[in-house]
């Protein structure tokens, strides 16, 4: 029994030992532990901006499209060929001024044909109406032999055959007289008809001259001496320029709001411009849109370049001395409720507000007080924010 005492002291001194050195060792670690970062605890950063007192103009945005006030494709109206441009591309012209000759051999030819056509019908028509007067005469002559034999031959004096052959004679030279009536009226129907062929023809020998309907300049040149033009087919654009245009389409749903003579205000370059619509076309397109048009007058219209694209802002409403942030600090939720979220102290604070209007960079809003910092929405959208999260200001 006493010789074993010596190697249980042995024993619980080693376990003891051991032990001491596990507890070193963890509080070491916990230590190491204690000093390390702490991860997901850190402050959310966000930009933000400051509420502002201030007056705001609330526009709806359109993209408008620059247009001249007028153009016109001129086409041709028959078959020919083309033996003249005396236009090109980027040439000022006149009201009336020739652009494109057609060959008009094969109308002359037809209006020689028309002329030579009325020129005989009128000469037959004149010989018949010689021959239909001196009808005339002999139907009265013979008229009143036939009524003279028919007394005698009552009266016994000439033989009733006689009288019978002078009343047969008058009855043919009334037929003569007839006939010659009728082909009269359809020789002087003849004339007029050809007589309006040929002015028709006549007519279409200007559709051979292609002139510019208004003062303007020449946009496109289609065609070259030796095409054939064809009936519809354009062969050179104008376009007139004193006056441009800056167009867009209006849905329906805001057209109880945009009506001609309200301000729109868009950008040529880096030069602001003020201007108003000027009309509203009546009827919708297909697409349930209004075209509206604002007409631009003055050296302005000659920075406007035909075919860019101008965003345009129309403003239908002026708010004075009302509380502005920028719109990308909106929150829309799924109840359909704007909101947003201010910082304090350090906090995030989910505020319900009013949208008053906007003008696509900055929104008029109630319930929220100057001065108050809004979070600005990022790439990453709202889904990393909540309410009373810590957030720490981007400076």
């Amino acid at each position: 029994m006493n010789m074993k005492k010596p190697g249980a002291v042995r024993t619980l001194a080693i376990v003891l030992v051991i032990l001491a050195c596990a507890a070193g060792l963890i509080m070491k670690k916990r230590a190491k532990l204690a000093g390390a970062p702490k991860y997901g605890l850190s402050p959310t950063v966000v930009h933000v901006a400051k509420a502002e007192k201030d007056n705001l103009d609330v526009g709806l945005s359109y993209l408008g499209v620059v247009e001249p006030f007028n153009r016109a494709d001129v086409a041709s109206r028959v078959a020919a060929s083309v033996i003249n441009v005396p236009v090109d591309e980027g040439d000022l012209v006149k009201k009336g001024g020739l652009l494109v000759e057609l060959d008009e051999k094969d109308i002359l030819k037809d209006i020689a044909s028309l002329a030579a056509q009325v020129k005989r019908a009128k000469a037959e028509l004149s010989a018949n109406n010689a021959t239909l007067a001196a009808l005339e005469k002999s139907v009265d002559y013979w008229k009143r032999e036939a009524q003279r034999d028919m007394t005698l031959a009552r009266d016994g004096a000439i033989a009733e055959s006689l009288a019978e052959a002078t009343v047969n004679k008058a009855d043919e030279i009334e037929g003569k007289r007839d006939a010659a009536r009728r082909k009269s009226t359809a020789l002087a129907e003849a004339v007029e008809s050809l007589s309006r062929k040929k002015a028709r023809a006549e007519a279409q020998l200007d559709y051979y001259r292609l002139r510019s309907p208004f003062d303007g300049i020449v946009t496109r040149r289609l065609v070259d001496p030796g095409d054939l033009a064809s009936p519809g087919r354009a062969l050179v654009t104008v376009e007139d320029r004193s006056r441009m245009m800056v167009v867009f389409d209006v849905p329906q749903q805001d057209l109880d709001r945009v009506r001609e003579g309200l301000p729109v205000s868009f950008s040529i370059g880096d030069k602001p411009i003020k201007a108003r619509i000027s009309h509203i076309y009546p009827a919708l397109s297909p697409s349930r849109m209004a075209r509206a048009e604002v007409y631009i007058d003055g050296p302005d219209r000659k920075n406007m370049t035909i075919g860019a694209y101008v965003p345009a802002t129309v403003r239908i409403a002026h708010l004075e001395n009302v509380t502005l942030i920028p719109s990308d600090c909106m929150v829309n939720r799924e109840d359909g409720k704007p909101y947003v979220y201010a910082v304090r102290d350090g906090h995030i604070h989910t505020m319900q507000v009013k949208e008053l209007g906007n003008n696509g960079n900055m929104t008029a809003v109630s319930g929220i007080s100057p001065g108050e910092q809004v979070v600005i929405n990022t790439f990453l959208g709202w889904a990393t924010l909540a309410d009373g999260m810590p957030v720490e200001v981007a400076r």
